[in-house]
């Protein structure tokens, strides 16, 4: 008896670890899953054995046990806020000081970037941008706050509150080792809506987004290099 007390002793508490590291789902997207999962069940009680119930069991599942398995899948857990990076890394055959300047005033980048449309300088760090990069038929715009501006270094900044497309960013410049380029490197980070949801999307389509950003910013390189000093 000793031993078996010793042997519940040492387990329980590893079972408990594996039960809290399975949940991935937050308390909104559980309960959404629970009413979801009751409708579906209701509705195929009847056909046990087609798709309606078995969503329904699914969505019942997981809404029960917190555990999502195509979040697990994905590595999504929607309990926790996650920021989703875009980065990209170029060179640019002009001096430091130059790409920083031309790309500090704004006005240059619409000229630059295909899929930019518009910028609108307000004030020295307030902006308003238009973009067509989710498509012709879905123009956004946003307006942008400078939050940091090292001349020649680094420009950062965030988009202003009520904006749709919510995100900071900063793009860095650096010289080449021979002194005469420039190392420009840019980063986009925001957080997807719609919990793990969001976040598994955005995960799939970061590929996309990273290709994306590696045309604009290969459209402001050509016009640069091509413009004279």
């Amino acid at each position: 008896m000793q031993t078996h007390s010793k042997h519940l002793k040492l387990h329980t508490p590893e079972q408990k670890l594996v039960r809290r590291q399975s949940a991935n789902l937050g308390l909104t997207e559980r309960f959404v899953s629970i009413f979801a999962g009751g409708i579906l069940l209701s509705k195929g009680l009847k056909n046990p054995f087609k798709s309606t119930f078995l969503y329904g069991a699914y969505l019942t599942y997981r809404g029960f046990t917190g555990n999502c398995l195509v979040y697990e899948a994905l590595g999504v857990d929607s309990r926790k806020p996650q920021a989703i990076n875009v980065r990209g890394e170029f060179i640019i055959d002009k001096p430091c000081y130059e790409v920083y300047s031309y790309w500090r005033n704004l006005n240059n980048l619409p000229k630059s970037m295909k899929h930019l449309l518009d910028v609108e300088v307000i004030d020295e760090h307030l902006s308003h941008w238009k973009s067509n990069a989710l498509g012709s038929l879905l123009p956004i715009d946003w307006n942008s706050e400078i939050v940091k501006d090292e001349p020649g270094r680094l420009i950062g900044w965030r988009s202003a509150s009520g904006s749709v497309l919510q995100h900071v960013g900063r793009v860095e410049f650096d010289e080449t080792p021979d002194g005469a380029g420039t190392v420009l490197k840019i980063v986009l980070s925001y957080h997807p809506p719609v919990g793990g949801v969001g976040i598994g999307l955005a995960r799939l389509l970061n590929p996309l987004f990273e290709s994306l950003l590696s045309k604009e910013i290969n459209s402001f390189k050509e016009r640069i290099e091509a413009t004279r000093r």
